[in-house]
């Protein structure tokens, strides 16, 4: 069990334990150090200013998990929240007096209904009590989701830590149940006769309109009208469906098909009221739909598992479900239970027609048939496995030789309570060695019965690594540097290839975040992310809340990981090569491994070949399991490859500084060999002498280094040889 340090004012048992002297909660001038014990008494003695903004723990360990997940606005908040009635709280007497009133609202006479909608003004005191009564069912129908979603959080901390479940039980079964008097106060206030007639309209098919009704000859030709009558039916059809309200308080939308026309005018208000007797008509048609009401149906809905990868602690995911499926959960009989992994899991007991709906839409809730449990004979009792949840040894609070295997719960701990879980990390794994890869990743994996370690995250990496290059760039270049380099041509220029290499992406890197305080993170990120034999591998994968892809780092590094601009490769192909015309067929050496992304290497897709940085491609930065990774050796020889004439088509990994030191050595030999073919010089000058010698000579290291293959090394000395030979240069002895 681990052990946390907490200071307060006496050594007493039933003291406050706070992280820090300066909290305001901390009214004695006494306060002693203690370390102790982290078991479910201490849980109950921290205190919840310190608990939500002390420094209990270094992120990222054990430790720091499970307080982010128990303290501050997690479980301990939670087991507060929804145990009774507070301030704000409906009492019964306002609930049925609201229910009084909505529900004869929904079953108002045709008198009442078309009495709104020929727009004559209500009672004043009638109006208002409606809109008093909404608005109790809207506050009715919240609190009941909202301690819905505060239970849940609470199962979900306790399935990570059961340790805590014998201590919390009291609490819990209180939330338990408070919300079942919340449901039954949402039940009232919601018409199931409403919420089944709108699964009917949802079920129906856009019907005939007569648009050569004379009573619509304002909306202009049959044709014209035809539309304007099409128009009205998916706008009432669009309102129902997703309403908890009756479908006749929707016949205001007759007004819509008037818009821009006189009320003076002759005929508006026949076609007002024959618009209203084809609202009639669809509703009549929805409720013949809705006579074979049929059997009623169990459905079990739960959440769906790109909600589950998100975190625990934002909005409620109930929010994001409409009004009409609101009241379903609120109007139906419902049992909540918490599976074994704590998943939410909701059982309704609805007509088929409800039951057709549900399953048919799309919502954060995944509704299913429940399963059939066919009974196992067992030899004998039963014993569940008590499993121990995170503790500390699985992540960096313990040395590597003590870590624990990484389990699913382990992860979903992680990112329930880490807010920059989504990271990379550095992993071994039995059988996969060493290793960087997303949560995600992690996550896949840990489900399909991998078993390893967690090394370290990017976070965990030392800051002095990286402290002397963002001191560098921060102190050293001046504001009005540019981010992105000079492109420099001339390959006699020492700074000719630098913007493709490693080092550059470094610079770049930071100068992108040096107004954000991701830059020490970014080159944390960087460092781990080079390790990677495939880019493609740090896709995060899904999608957040708000429907943008996962990432593991922020998008700037993936300039520090990428070349965007194209190399020059005229050097490497031969004089016959019709792209690369004039090439001089120099070796690709030690760039023929270089990789290249691009969306289409092989010309297999309509379309041309994007780089992953082109904005014709997609609106984010990064490589993703869709694109394609070749050598730049086989890009060379790739005749279907098409490039996109924006971009080049494809992004090179940055380069080394040996591939950036052979990069320039290639162009200057391809310079030198194209002047001495076009002019044929009897004598070489001095300087072409000098940069000849320069090529030619190459000590033995170098030769290994620019040249894995002997034939590469070869092929550099026939064509310095040759070069020679043309400037009439004397073999260096």
């Amino acid at each position: 069990m681990s052990r946390i340090k907490g200071q307060g004012p006496t050594p007493g048992s039933r003291a406050k334990l706070h992280a820090k002297s300066s909290c305001p909660y901390l009214r004695s001038a006494r306060v002693t150090e203690r370390e102790v014990r982290l078991d479910a008494a201490t849980v109950g003695r921290l205190c919840g200013q310190c608990a939500a903004y002390g420094p209990w723990a270094r992120p990222g360990t054990a430790l720091a998990v499970f307080l982010g997940a128990v303290t501050g606005g997690g479980m301990l908040y939670q087991l507060d929240r929804y145990r009774r009635a507070d301030e704000d709280t409906c009492g019964d007497e306002e609930v049925s007096a609201a229910a009084s009133v909505l529900l004869a609202a929904s079953s108002a006479g045709e008198a009442d209904r078309a009495s709104a909608d020929t727009k004559e003004e209500p009672e004043d005191e009638s109006w208002e009590e409606l809109q008093t009564a909404r608005q109790v069912r809207e506050r009715v129908i919240a609190e009941w989701l909202d301690a819905l979603t505060s239970l849940d959080r609470v199962h979900h901390v306790l399935a990570l830590f059961p340790w805590l479940r014998s201590w919390a039980e009291p609490a819990v079964q209180r939330k338990t149940d408070y919300l079942q008097v919340l449901r039954g106060r949402a039940g009232q206030l919601v018409a199931a006769d409403s919420l089944f007639l709108a699964a009917a309209v949802s079920a129906m098919e856009e019907p005939d309109v007569p648009a050569d009704d004379p009573a619509f000859a304002l909306l202009g030709t049959p044709v014209q009208a035809r539309r304007e009558l099409a128009s009205l039916w998916r706008r009432w059809r669009s309102k129902v469906e997703t309403s908890w309200d009756h479908p006749r308080e929707f016949s205001y939308l007759v007004h819509h098909l008037a818009s821009g026309t006189s009320s003076r005018r002759k005929g508006y208000d026949q076609m007002l009221e024959r618009a209203r007797e084809l609202l009639d008509g669809w509703e009549s048609a929805a409720r013949s739909i809705a006579a074979g009401r049929g059997e009623e149906r169990l459905l079990v809905a739960r959440l769906a598992e790109s909600v589950l990868k998100q975190s625990g602690s934002g909005a409620s995911v109930f929010d994001r479900l409409d009004e009409w499926e609101r009241g379903v959960l609120a109007s139906y009989p419902v049992t909540v239970d918490w599976e074994q992994s704590a998943q939410l899991s909701l059982t309704v007991r609805v007509p088929e027609l409800v039951a057709a709906r549900l399953l048919a839409r799309p919502s954060v809730l995944v509704y299913e048939a429940p399963a059939q449990k066919t009974p196992q004979p067992q030899s004998g009792p039963v014993v569940p496995e008590a499993g121990e949840g995170l503790r500390p040894g699985v992540f960096d609070d313990t040395p590597v030789h003590g870590r624990q295997l990484l389990r699913p719960e382990h992860l979903r701990a992680l990112r329930t309570a880490g807010t920059d879980a989504e990271q990379l990390y550095a992993v071994l794994g039995s059988g996969t060695g060493m290793e960087v890869v997303t949560l995600s990743v992690l996550e896949q994996r840990c489900a399909a019965g991998w078993e390893g370690v967690v090394l370290a995250a990017a976070r965990d990496l030392p800051d002095a690594l990286f402290h002397s290059r963002l001191q560098e760039e921060t102190e050293e270049a001046p504001d009005s540097e540019r981010v992105w380099a000079v492109p420099v041509s001339d390959p006699e220029q020492e700074a000719f290839g630098r913007s493709l290499g490693a080092v550059e992406g470094e610079r770049v890197l930071v100068r992108l975040c040096e107004r954000r305080r991701q830059a020490g993170q970014a080159l944390k990120s960087l460092a781990l992310a080079r390790s990677v034999a495939d880019l493609r591998d740090l896709e995060a994968g899904g999608y957040d809340d708000r429907g943008t892809p996962l990432r593991s780092f922020v998008p700037d590094v993936w300039h520090g990981l990428l070349a965007m601009e194209q190399l020059d490769l005229e050097p490497f192909a031969s004089a016959s090569d019709r792209d690369w015309p004039g090439g001089s067929g120099l070796p690709l050496g030690v760039l023929a491994s270089v990789q290249v992304y691009t969306t289409d290497a092989f010309g297999c897709y309509e379309g041309r070949a994007h780089s992953p940085g082109c904005t014709h491609r997609r609106p984010y930065l990064g490589v993703d399991r869709q694109d394609d990774m070749v050598t730049l050796d086989e890009l060379l020889g790739n005749e279907a490859f098409d490039p996109c004439s924006k971009c080049g088509g494809y992004a090179v990994r940055r380069l080394s500084d040996t591939q950036v030191a052979y990069y320039r050595a290639a162009h200057r030999l391809h310079n030198l060999l194209q002047r001495s073919s076009s002019h044929r010089q009897a004598d070489a000058t001095r300087e072409d002498v000098r940069r000849l010698q320069e090529l030619s000579d190459l000590d033995a290291q170098t030769v290994r280094a620019w040249f894995p293959r002997r034939e590469q090394a070869r092929q550099w000395r026939q064509a310095t040889s040759r070069l020679r030979a043309d400037l009439q240069v004397p073999a260096s002895p």
